[in-house]
């Protein structure tokens, strides 16, 4: 008997089946089904969106809205596979205006979780009660309800363990809801968007500007930085905010991109914005914006990913184009100069709506007054010498392109970009020291060049130190010892203070807690997205704890962003770098042993611990090579 003759034919799947494989594209986190199920009240004219969640959407999921509701033959077909009301040609197919338009939402989610709907529409008296089970229909009855749409996803992924055992842990699968909904709030402002956790309520937003969903999403104070975009060309309208530049962060999570009102996730689009920036912004950061376009259906596809955050345009060069140069007029109108506010001159405390930030990312003629914090311990007290700021470094994506660069670029996109924060010193060899060419115990033998890097001799050679790695490596390993050890020697703070954080932010720093506080970090989380922090580590200067700890934040979302998964090491990374003495800071003779001592009793003084290198060695017969010398 040939193989062939044992294959089995081919065979229509059973539709439970069928589903289930549908579901596993359309519903891949809890976060999947909230993006679904707020879309179809969106789409069914809500003018009150209640999401609430339990265990992070493993247990519960319910969606209610006032929207139009469903009459009972509709509210059964609904959960029937391309069954919608949205389109029902394929010209429809071309001019879609609505979230939702395949009819797989919901059979999807039902294949894989118990689903309770209750729906009513105004022309009737009582609802439409429907309780299905792995997609067969177990309930159905007629019951009291107010008009629109009740969804109650429970127990996801019950009959799909192996699904179920992909999720993350709760913290993170609440983050990604928490995005999802940030973006509903963005994206809706006429909508009133509720967001209830654990009973707990974190989002209560009332209709208003998309200003004030901004502020709601990322801080009052954030509103104070936004610039207008606003251009309305016969291709599409552009509207939203950016965020000045000193606003720019590490990470690219405060980057909002609609079309038509839906969130899209498009390289192309992105890069049109941020190379706008031009050298506005330091190597590896990324602007704050949240912009919307406004085109015709015809010339936008959204049928490209079940998922639908992926769109194709007809005419993408153009598009590209004029945003562009609608960003970089936004930008070049404005006056971006930044405040020096009541922290930069005085130390003392900035309004408490927002984590104080201080950088130097102003256009070049420009300058802002930078706090210094004593990171060192003892030794860096009375420093009276205040350094100048860094030099600027252009942005990775911020130079101009000309229409052969936007050829290369559009053949170029499938390709991921250069990291440009990459330190090529860190792709050097580097020999180890051994203990007889470890550096002289005596600082006056010790040069600082630039305030950034330490010159000491050793028996072989010269050595050069870069401080700030040096002193990152230090306190990296004393925080993992701390985080190891639950031993943390913090400060108590004269005064709590209390700032209110994005919703993002506030769930990291709910994920994080436990090895901030074990680091010495005392904060207190309220709903909703308020921190008080009561005590910091010793490491952190007063006055300067809100904005520390946002810059660990900041770094940590880095760190997970190129794929670091291990928690403690993040944090103590993250603490490690953004406590550490900067480049520019200058040490005593003192301050310079001190820190050389402390780094070679660590348990690795050549590399900082995301690589880079800390220890250069410079031999004898490498200098005589240079100079020529043969003896």
């Amino acid at each position: 008997m040939s193989e062939s003759d044992t294959r089995p034919g081919i065979r229509k799947l059973p539709d439970h089946l069928a589903n289930q494989i549908a579901a596993g594209e359309v519903v891949q986190r809890p976060d999947s089904v909230v993006k679904e199920l707020v879309e179809n009240a969106i789409d069914a004219d809500a003018t009150h969106v209640t999401v609430i969640i339990a265990n992070a959407g493993k247990t519960l999921i319910q969606v209610i809205d006032d929207g139009a509701g469903m009459s009972e033959g509709d509210a059964l077909l609904a959960f029937e596979r391309h069954a919608t009301s949205k389109i029902a040609t394929y010209d429809d197919l071309e001019r879609i205006v609505t979230f939702g338009f395949r009819g797989e939402a919901l059979p999807s989610i039902a294949s894989v979780a118990k689903v309770e709907l209750r729906t009513r529409t105004a022309a009737e008296d009582v609802a439409t009660f429907l309780r299905i089970e792995a997609g067969r229909l177990e309930e159905q009855s007629r019951v009291e309800g107010p008009v629109g749409t009740s969804i109650a996803v429970k127990n996801l992924f019950y009959n799909t363990p192996a699904r179920r055992q992909f999720l993350k842990s709760n913290p993170t699968e609440y983050r990604h809801i928490a995005d999802t909904v940030q973006r509903f709030i963005l994206s809706a402002p006429q909508v009133r968007i509720t967001f209830i956790a654990d009973g707990d309520t974190v989002f209560d937003v009332h209709p208003g500007t998309l200003r004030d969903r901004v502020a709601a999403v990322f801080g009052d104070r954030m509103a104070d930085a936004l610039i207008e975009v606003r251009e309305e060309t016969d291709l599409l309208t552009i509207t939203g905010y950016l965020g000045k530049p000193a606003s720019a962060k590490k990470t690219r999570g405060d980057q909002y991109l609609f079309v038509n009102g839906r969130y899209v996730s498009s390289r192309l689009l992105n890069h049109a914005v941020v190379s706008a920036f031009d050298n506005m912004l330091e190597s590896g950061e990324y602007p704050l914006y949240v912009i919307f376009l406004n085109i015709d259906p015809k010339q936008v596809d959204v049928n490209v990913h079940p998922a639908k955050l992926e769109v194709k345009f007809s005419n993408e060069r153009n598009i590209y184009t004029i945003l562009q140069a609608v960003v970089r007029r936004s930008l070049y109108h404005t006056d971006l100069t930044p405040s020096i506010g009541f922290r930069d001159v005085a130390g003392g405390d900035a309004p408490p709506d927002s984590f104080a930030r201080t950088r130097h990312s102003a256009p070049e003629d420009s300058w802002r007054a930078e706090p210094r914090y004593d990171s060192f311990g003892s030794l860096r007290r009375d420093m009276a010498d205040a350094s100048p700021p860094p030099p600027r470094h252009e942005s990775g994506g911020g130079s101009r392109m000309d229409a052969g660069q936007i050829d290369d670029l559009f053949r170029s996109l499938n390709i991921a970009p250069a990291d440009p924060s990459r330190d090529e010193a860190a792709q050097e060899s580097h020999t180890i020291l051994l203990p007889s060419e470890k550096p002289v115990s005596d600082s006056q033998f010790l040069w600082q060049l630039h305030n950034k890097y330490i010159f000491t001799p050793i028996k072989s050679g010269l050595m050069i130190i870069d401080q700030h790695v040096a002193h990152e490596r230090i306190l990296y390993e004393r925080a993992l010892a701390a985080l190891e050890h639950a031993a943390p020697f913090s400060q108590q703070l004269l005064f709590e203070h209390t700032v209110r954080v994005s919703q993002g932010d506030f769930a990291l720093l709910g994920e994080i807690k436990p090895e901030l506080e074990r680091l010495g970090f005392v904060v207190r989380l309220e709903l909703p997205n308020h921190v008080t922090v009561e005590a910091v580590p010793q490491d952190v200067k007063a006055g300067m704890e809100e904005s520390i700890l946002e810059e660990i934040l900041e770094q940590f979302k880095e760190y997970r962003a190129n794929g670091l998964t291990d928690i403690r090491h993040n944090v103590a990374a993250s603490y490690g770098c953004r406590t550490a003495i900067k480049a520019g800071d200058r040490l005593s003779a003192p301050e310079m042993q001190t820190l050389i001592d402390q780094l070679f009793a660590t348990g690795n003084p050549y590399r900082c611990p995301h690589g880079r290198p800390i220890v250069i060695k410079l031999s004898l017969d490498e200098l005589d090579r240079r100079f020529g010398r043969t003896s």
